[in-house]
């Protein structure tokens, strides 16, 4: 099977797509098992101006929530644009 280019490219995206999201789901499991164990609300354990404990988890999960939807973005181009190989 020949890949070119594009086929290659969309690979790169998608293992880092699936990268980042491993990385999503273990800060969401670290910070929810805080969560529990403080008994705070959601709402105000996840706010992290006031969560000064967990802000930096709180908002580097939002940014990797934030790059996934932007590599998911770049791989439904690729197949909007017919670039993707019919699925066999």
């Amino acid at each position: 099977m020949e890949t070119n280019v594009s086929d290659h490219d969309l690979v790169e995206v998608m293992k880092r797509y699936f990268a980042v999201k491993a990385e999503v789901e273990e800060v969401k499991s670290r910070l929810e098992v805080a969560r529990r164990e403080s008994g705070e609300e959601i709402g105000v354990f996840y706010n992290p101006r006031t969560n000064q404990n967990h802000a930096a988890d709180i908002i580097r999960s939002h940014a990797l929530k934030q790059e996934m939807a932007r590599l998911m973005d770049r791989a439904e181009a690729w197949g909007r644009q017919g670039l993707l190989p019919d699925e066999a």
